[in-house]
């Protein structure tokens, strides 16, 4: 049995003000994925492949505000919505790096 771990590296906190309310809103932003290179799990995904994916996510999740996580690494790839802790507002390509940006719920 193998033990994943997660860490946060290099993450942005940030404070924006929200272009409808003007309240000002904490987020993070930093990388949530990576191509061409194993990640924690010692699996590898190609840019195309990763690509597509990241792309279908966005159109079926995070443009349509539905892109929530959890907390920690959930045990099914099905969110818990009591356990939500942050929905994604966007994710990019840059390089081989994915960059997304959250908020807490």
């Amino acid at each position: 049995m193998k033990l994943i771990k997660e860490y946060v590296e290099d993450v942005k906190y940030l404070t924006e003000a929200d272009e409808k309310t003007g309240k000002k809103g904490y987020y993070i932003e930093g990388v949530f994925m990576q191509a061409n290179r194993p990640n924690k799990n010692m699996r590898e995904y190609s840019m195309d492949i990763l690509g597509n994916e990241v792309n279908r996510y966005v159109r079926e999740y995070v443009e349509q505000n539905r892109a929530y996580g959890e907390l920690g690494h959930p045990d099914t790839p099905t969110i818990n919505l009591e356990r939500v802790s942050h929905m994604i507002k966007s994710l990019k390509a840059e390089g081989n790096n994915f960059i997304g940006k959250a908020f807490p719920t």
